[in-house]
């Protein structure tokens, strides 16, 4: 689980603060105000640790290559109006997080790195910290782009030279390991564990992608649902299979099926549909997706497109395993105001039950709402739940944490949260009044 996050100068974010993470946090605000900079740093890293390239520090993205974000050059990413702090200058992106991991949950880990702009719009790192109890280590660029090397908390540096240059901003390579030799435990052991945490982000764009008519499936689990849920489907038919397999062989139904049952309960919950089906179609590997409605059955591809985004959505969060992070853009797309409230109780179950956090942009008051019903009913804790109001001021951004009490309230609601309701309310009796006295001063003449 990701504790807490802190930008500086990236994109649009001078500073964010250190912003504390919860198994539920919630990102709102208006239009181009820094919500999804926030998730993109997070992929940003992702993408970095896993890509191919060992010598790129940060991997802003290849369309082409099918990375979950493009961002550019350093120069499009760097805030243009960047403000020095104490460790991190104008001229540089800041990017720090941290996180409870290993088997018990409770070990704690901190990324903390600054960046350059290097030859070709590239990034060059010029700091990194990354640690987990007493295995981490420190790295430091100097003059000629040697790199100084700490371990752990050892204030004397283990030396300096251009091998000892982290590789995608968290490993090392292997003249690095040879020349650290016996002191290269603490320093190697953290870095695995950096990349085991972020593999284990689930993302969902705001588009996901459109239903079709029928599907071809390769006959296994796929091991991922991607970024534009483009295989959530495929999930589906597999578990669905498997359910159909075990009802015509009269065999109990298999632990495979549990993804297919549960997410018809959730699309009927949401008042979207009243089952699922899987139709084969002859003997061929094509399979329909059907949308049961009372006694009719549709197509996917002929019902609203609520049901085609939300699908998605609630197949991430039954497909993530315990300690999985699943972010997801705008989850309420499409969904009428029921639809949006029954997403709040997926995200609430599934995070209780099996650990999963879960990170969403939001413009659904519905969805706050119910959250905030259930923190006032006692089912979430306060401490469980962490949402902020992201706001432009000039050309930066601003973050404002919503503080939540014990009863659901939010003690400092931020004006225009979404949109001006109360104006639009008087504003809405003060013309009808006036219509109704024109009116009836008009019949009395």
């Amino acid at each position: 689980m990701l504790t807490h996050l802190k930008l500086n100068n990236f994109k649009i974010w001078r500073s964010t603060g250190q912003m504390p993470l919860a198994p539920l946090t919630l990102l709102f605000g208006t239009n181009s105000s820094g919500k999804s900079s926030l998730i993109q740093s997070l992929l940003l890293l992702r993408q970095t640790v896993k890509a191919r390239d060992p010598n790129l520090d940060l991997n802003f993205g290849n369309q082409d290559a099918g990375d979950s974000v493009t961002l550019g050059q350093f120069r499009d990413v760097l805030c243009r109006r960047g403000a020095a702090t104490e460790v991190v200058r104008a001229n540089q992106i800041g990017i720090e997080f941290g996180w409870r991991g290993g088997e018990d949950r409770q070990s704690i880990g901190g990324f903390t790195a600054r960046y350059e702009q290097g030859q070709g719009g590239s990034a060059d790192l010029a700091y990194l910290r990354i640690g987990q109890g007493s295995l981490g280590f420190t790295a430091q660029r100097g003059r000629h782009g040697a790199y100084k090397l700490w371990a752990a908390d050892v204030r004397r540096a283990i030396g300096q030279s251009p091998n000892f240059k982290p590789q995608r901003s968290f490993a090392f390579s292997r003249a690095a390991a040879e020349a650290l030799g016996a002191r290269a435990t603490p320093v190697l052991s953290v870095g695995p564990t950096l990349l085991a945490e972020l593999s284990r982000i689930i993302y969902l764009g705001p588009v996901r992608r459109s239903a079709q008519r029928d599907y071809l499936w390769s006959g296994r689990f796929p091991g991922s649902i991607g970024d534009d849920g483009g295989q959530a489907v495929d999930a589906l038919i597999a578990s669905g299979v498997a359910k159909e397999e075990a009802r015509r062989r009269r065999l109990p139904t298999p632990s495979a099926a549990r993804l297919f049952d549960e997410t018809a309960y959730w699309l009927h919950s949401m008042g979207l549909a009243d089952d699922l089906q899987v139709r084969q179609l002859g003997r061929s590997a094509r399979y329909e997706l059907l949308v049961v409605n009372g006694d009719g059955v549709s197509n996917l591809k002929d019902v609203g497109v609520g049901v085609s985004q939300v699908l998605p959505v609630i197949v991430a969060a039954l497909f993530a395993e315990p300690g999985h992070i699943v972010i997801v853009e705008e989850p309420e797309s499409h969904l009428h105001p029921l639809a949006q409230s029954q997403l709040a109780e997926i995200f609430i179950q599934v995070s209780r039950e099996r650990g999963v956090q879960f990170i969403a942009e939001s413009h659904s008051e519905h969805f706050l709402n119910r959250l905030q019903r259930r923190v006032a009913e006692g089912v979430v804790l306060p401490g469980n739940l962490a949402a902020y109001f992201c706001q432009r001021s000039g050309a930066a951004a601003e973050l404002e944490p919503l503080r939540l009490d014990e009863f659901g309230e939010i003690e400092n609601w931020p004006e225009n949260f979404f949109g001006d309701e109360m104006a639009d309310i008087a504003g809405r009796t003060i013309a009808a009044m006036q219509r109704k006295r024109a009116a009836k001063t008009g019949g009395a003449e």
